[in-house]
């Protein structure tokens, strides 16, 4: 969820963006994004941070596939520029 917060935060400086436009571009409270940008993240769902991104304009690809056999699978979140 960190990295999907400073994605998050970073697209607000980016674009310059108040906390509060950047609220209702995402469809969230105001007191919302602040806790977002300032990492606290308890009660925030990977789902809904996805939203979030996804309303600011970021377009966000899950991809699943199979990992080798000698390994169990991970998970990575990357950003591409």
């Amino acid at each position: 969820k960190e990295t999907l917060a400073k994605e998050i935060a970073g697209i607000l400086k980016e674009r310059q963006l108040t906390q509060i436009e950047a609220a209702y571009l995402a469809g969230d409270a105001p007191s919302q994004l602040s806790l977002i940008v300032s990492g606290k993240l308890r009660g925030f769902s990977v789902e809904r941070m996805l939203r979030i991104l996804a309303r600011l304009g970021r377009d966000v690809d899950i991809i699943i596939k199979a990992a080798p056999d000698s390994r169990m699978g991970k998970i990575k979140v990357s950003r591409k520029k």
